[in-house]
């Protein structure tokens, strides 16, 4: 299945930094592990942009790797230096959010928030993967 960027609603940084794209974020959820998925705004003021890892990613370190990619890419899109992000574990998701979808509360991104967070996939070294 091909995904038309212009319709990707997530996109997935691995702990390798690869990085996939897509339109139907429960499979991206299937990798973030068996212990529950937890999700932020990915800065206070963001009403349109969500993070979303492992609820115990930070608390199982036997289990989900750093994950240096996400913390630098998350980063990046948040405007904040990457030392002063938070410590990111496992796979993570950053997802357009939409309040009224009822479905799953995604949206695709926009085109500013695509370049963006392209941007800040080339800065943290990532590459695309599956």
């Amino acid at each position: 299945m091909e995904v038309r960027m212009s319709q990707s609603v997530y996109v997935l940084i691995r702990p390798d930094g690869t990085v996939g794209w897509g339109e139907r974020i429960g499979l991206a959820e299937e990798e973030l592990g068996p212990h529950g998925i937890g999700r932020a705004f990915l800065t206070d003021g963001s009403t349109r942009l969500r993070v979303a890892m492992s609820d115990c990613a930070l608390l199982l370190t036997d289990e989900y790797a750093p994950n240096p990619y996400a913390r630098q890419a998350l980063a990046h899109v948040a405007g904040m230096p990457a030392d002063a992000a938070p410590e990111t574990r496992g796979p993570v998701i950053l997802f357009g959010w939409d309040p009224r979808n009822e479905w799953d509360s995604t949206r695709p991104f926009s085109a500013d928030e695509r370049a963006l967070i392209g941007e800040a996939l080339e800065a943290a070294g990532c590459a695309t993967g599956s």
